[in-house]
């Protein structure tokens, strides 16, 4: 078969070949670590690309000119305005307009500001889950914990958060992430009205306050102006803080990771109570070995190689995050946690280059402080999974971590 400029069509790798839009089979790390050892690069499906080594893959995040962003999370043919487009999802020029605007607001300083607010909101939660006795650490915690912090940071009252944070679920589990629009219309204002009218308000307050506005991330947005005199559209604006804020599920999925294995691996537990110092590593060992985004898509601009494997204008490329975090050629005995790795290579849970996780800073701080506090209430009050517990992995494409952490919290032995 022919595509549409006439070249012969390249072949899948039947001997490779799964279905990339089952998760299942799209997180399944042991088919990965096979493709990786036998064919590290090949077309699992039709007109589909996968990388699983870390050279490749990092290539792939780093070379934004040979692969674009465009269409990374829309079903393939979907085409939204830039305007409803998540930063992610842009290429240059305007993808780096608006980056150079939002990373003044996403600073090492900025994550280490918000870690107070931070550390009071991990206490009010967990006081809540043992006050109960119980509760899901990922529905009570995890999930809302840091969207609620981006919101935080963002400026958004506090008394909003779980409205915010309830909208923004809705959306990312609507069909609005592939296809732009629900039953409802086409865009964020007709899918989802009480969101976006939350949302202009506040867009609103900054632009009429101009110099009064408060010092936070969203008056950042909306009053920061190039020096050729651009600047941030209320519209896209809008279309941003709802990617901040959604964004924000990733870390979910890195808490959820970091509970799992301290609840169910006392080595894990004694080391860090040993020594509080492991606490930065066990993030960032979770973060490369139970990568919270499993991988990302782009597409090849023009022909050309990766890796020593032909790439086609107009192919997919599905960069495997997990894989490429379990390169054995980067990590000795990648497949096992460890927090004795000294200086290990930048894992790509953030990935890299000119598209890197602009929130990356204040993950790691939400990351670290709960683990901080969760151990602090382990060391007073005994918290175990629940009765009949069995990890299940969330049903999401591209997300890796539990969809439930059910636990019982009792008194001390």
């Amino acid at each position: 078969m022919s595509d549409e400029e006439g070249r012969e069509r390249p072949q899948v790798d039947e001997a490779y070949a799964f279905d990339p839009t089952d998760p299942e089979q799209a997180k399944d790390f042991d088919r990965m670590s096979r493709i990786r050892s036998e064919r590290p690069i090949c077309r699992p499906a039709e007109n589909l690309v996968l990388t699983t080594r870390y050279a490749d893959t990092s290539t792939g995040f780093r070379d934004a000119k040979r692969y674009s962003s465009v269409g990374d999370m829309r079903a393939p043919g979907v085409v939204v305005p830039e305007e409803e487009s998540f930063l992610g999802e842009l290429d240059a020029p305007l993808h780096p307009k608006i980056r150079r605007i939002l990373m003044k607001g996403f600073t090492r300083r900025g994550a280490a500001e918000a870690e107070p607010w931070t550390r009071a909101e991990v206490k009010r939660r967990l006081a809540g889950i043992a006050a109960r006795g119980e509760g899901d650490l990922m529905a009570d915690f995890a999930v809302p914990l840091p969207g609620s912090v981006s919101a935080h940071v963002l400026g958004i009252p506090d008394a909003l958060h779980d409205d915010v944070m309830r909208w923004c679920n809705e959306l990312l589990h609507s069909t609005w992430p592939t296809t732009g629009e629900t039953e409802k219309g086409q865009g964020i204002e007709a899918c989802f009205p009480e969101l976006a009218a939350c949302l202009d308000g506040l867009i609103r307050e900054r632009a009429e306050s101009r110099d009064a506005a408060p010092d936070d991330l969203l008056s950042l947005m909306v009053l920061t102006q190039a020096e050729d005199g651009w600047s941030i559209g209320a519209h896209h604006t809008r279309t941003l803080i709802v990617n901040i804020l959604a964004g924000s599920l990733s870390a979910s999925y890195m808490l959820g990771n970091l509970f799992y294995r301290l609840l169910t691996d006392r080595s894990f537990e004694d080391a860090l109570r040993e020594d509080a110092s492991r606490i930065p590593k066990a993030v960032e060992e979770s973060l490369r070995l139970e990568a919270p985004v499993t991988f990302l898509m782009r597409t090849a601009r023009e022909d050309g190689e990766l890796g020593g494997c032909p790439i086609h204008r107009g192919e997919h490329m599905m960069l495997h995050i997990g894989a490429a975090n379990r390169d054995p050629e980067v990590y000795p005995d990648p497949d096992s946690f460890r927090l004795d790795r000294e200086d290990p290579p930048e894992h790509l849970s953030f990935g890299i280059g000119p598209h890197v996780c602009l929130g990356n800073h204040l993950t790691r701080v939400v990351g670290r402080v709960a683990l901080e506090e969760v151990l602090a209430l382990t060391a007073e009050r005994r918290v175990r999974l629940a009765p009949g517990f069995e990890w299940e992995c969330v049903n999401h494409l591209q997300e890796y971590g539990p969809e439930r952490l059910e636990v019982r919290v009792d008194d001390a032995d």
